[in-house]
């Protein structure tokens, strides 16, 4: 019959099936697929409301799967918000915008002053806390 036989599974429903002691190196493929859709809309001229809204509904969105079944590294989730900072801020390759206001305070509610952007590591404890 031709099949081949596959001794270790990397992955299993999108997850990886085996975690190490990489971490870094095993849940990299989030930061790439946040990039790709990052990378990919620094070409087109979107205003501010639109950028907020494809953060709030695409990117953020991307890795709540991942989050809700593994503790995310605090270097992982540091530059993936590093990266949508600096999407929502406007840089572009070489180029770095001024930040006016702390990634912080972006995350805050409407209410107090903020956006309301998630912050990655709390919602991420958020949905482990869920699975308890």
């Amino acid at each position: 019959m031709q099949i081949n036989v596959v001794e270790c599974h990397s992955k299993y429903l999108g997850l990886p099936a085996f975690v190490g002691r990489s971490k870094k190196q095993i849940f990299n493929f989030v930061q790439d697929r946040v990039w790709k859709k990052l990378k990919g809309w620094k070409e087109k001229f979107l205003s501010t409301v639109g950028r907020e809204v494809l953060i709030k509904s695409v990117v953020q969105a991307i890795p709540m799967y991942v989050m809700s079944c593994f503790l995310l590294l605090m270097g992982l989730c540091e530059h993936i918000e590093s990266m949508i900072s600096k999407f929502w801020w406007g840089s572009k390759q070489g180029e770095r915008k001024i930040h006016w206001i702390k990634w912080e305070t972006l995350c805050n509610e409407k209410k107090k002053g903020g956006i309301g952007f998630r912050t990655f590591h709390e919602f991420n404890l958020v949905m482990l806390s869920k699975q308890g």
